[in-house]
């Protein structure tokens, strides 16, 4: 989408995916399972000669990009990385699909591939990078479930346990299972949505543990409906999911299950599917799950205003050296707008 703009001849271009969350919200704080999808709104970066850190978070990914590669990034010379997020707004606003994560992660790919070292053969090393930068300038919170989205692409499954990176388990999506991305039009700070939340789990630790403690049952239910192919367990285990976090979000209240959610619920209800938030609520992002195409193309031009679909693809590869002239990606058949 916006990957051409505003790149130079000369250095190489990576390109990193955004994400959504199918189910594993909050949950994956708390050493929870997470499923995420890699989607094609990406952010593309190219390093610059002489080019002084656009943000902190490009800054301290380049910087520790350098460290990492050693010797090799020797032979570039003092400069940054150049990163577009434009495919993460739409209209004149940001959109919540990850673009802090992809930045991170597609700054220290430009990094690499300038200094001659492969995207393709050091994601590990990447992701690691990524998942510090991208930390340090959230002051130390988030799981890096984001992170693994923009790094490895697909669907994939997250588990992040205390004092240690995501682990990552990639996942086929069932053949039946059909989703559509929505936004609310109301973007939301995420942190200030876990502040609250955290605030919660301090004031009544044994109530926060229980609901939390739900949120991963259920979250493995979900991945085992997943493993097993199984679309409509998929799409029942989702929806117990979004109830769920309703419960979360009334018992600290934060408003992680909006109106807005609340009115997309009651369509992918009648339709047989469900909707529920992606991500941390409160509004932005949405993802509605069904077994059937049909119904998944009903819900989406059937969404009352101000609720719009948006048009995504599933991202297979992740972060990768952006060839020029490569052909376009096959539709997946699993998201539909």
């Amino acid at each position: 989408m916006g990957t051409e703009r505003n790149t130079l001849v000369g250095t190489p271009v990576v390109i990193a995916p955004g994400k959504i969350f199918l189910v594993g919200e909050y949950a994956v704080l708390d050493e929870g399972a997470a499923v995420l999808a890699a989607v094609s709104r990406h952010a593309s970066a190219q390093f610059v000669p002489g080019m002084t850190p656009m943000s902190r978070l490009v800054g301290d990914a380049v910087e520790l990009a350098r460290r990492e590669i050693g010797e090799a990034s020797s032979a570039l010379p003092p400069g940054s990385v150049m990163v577009n997020t434009d495919d993460f707004h739409q209209g004149e606003r940001k959109i919540g699909l990850g673009s802090s994560a992809a930045t991170a992660v597609a700054a220290v790919g430009a990094l690499f591939e300038s200094a001659g070292v492969s995207v393709e053969k050091n994601r590990d090393k990447i992701s690691s990078i990524a998942y510090a930068a991208h930390r340090a300038a959230q002051g130390g919170t988030g799981s890096g479930a984001d992170v693994a989205a923009a790094v490895h692409g697909g669907l994939i499954k997250v588990v992040r346990r205390k004092g240690s990176e995501p682990s990552v388990e990639s996942l086929l999506p069932p053949a039946g299972l059909h989703l559509v991305v929505f936004w609310t039009g109301q973007p939301v700070s995420t942190a200030s949505m876990i502040e609250g939340v955290e605030k919660y789990a301090r004031s009544d630790p044994a109530a926060y543990r229980e609901i939390i403690a739900g949120l991963r049952d259920i979250a493995l239910r979900f991945v085992a409906e997943v493993h097993a192919g199984r679309a409509t367990g998929a799409v029942a285990a989702a929806g117990r999911y979004g109830k769920r976090m309703a419960v979360l979000g009334a018992a600290a209240s934060v408003p992680i299950v909006t109106d807005a959610f609340n009115r997309a619920s009651d369509l992918a209800k009648e339709l047989g599917g469900i909707a529920k938030p992606s991500g941390a609520g409160g509004g932005d992002i949405g993802i509605a799950m069904f077994a059937t195409p049909e119904s998944s193309r009903l819900f989406a031009r059937a969404l009352p205003k101000p609720l719009a679909p948006l048009n995504v693809d599933l991202d297979r590869l992740g972060v990768r050296r952006r060839v020029p002239d490569e052909a376009a990606a096959e539709p997946s058949g699993f998201f539909h707008a």
